[in-house]
């Protein structure tokens, strides 16, 4: 999968949440992600924390999460 960062926020010193837009598989993708800064560690690496959907369906989910507020 390749890695197109579009933000990252900060959850605690040692995690972020991060959405990225790939190419997985064939197809366009949008990955919500918990990225951690492992014990020594000096960069953050992707935790297994998070959500992997087609980009196809962003709107509909961003409608959704809208309708929570």
């Amino acid at each position: 999968m390749s890695h197109g960062n579009v933000a990252a926020i900060r959850k605690t010193d040692t995690a972020e949440v991060r959405v990225s837009r790939n190419y997985w598989k064939g197809r366009n993708v949008i990955d919500i992600r918990i990225w951690y800064l492992p014990s020594g560690g000096a960069e953050f690496v992707p935790s297994r924390k998070g959500l992997t959907i087609d980009a196809g369906k962003l709107p509909e989910l961003l409608d959704r999460l809208a309708g929570l507020l």
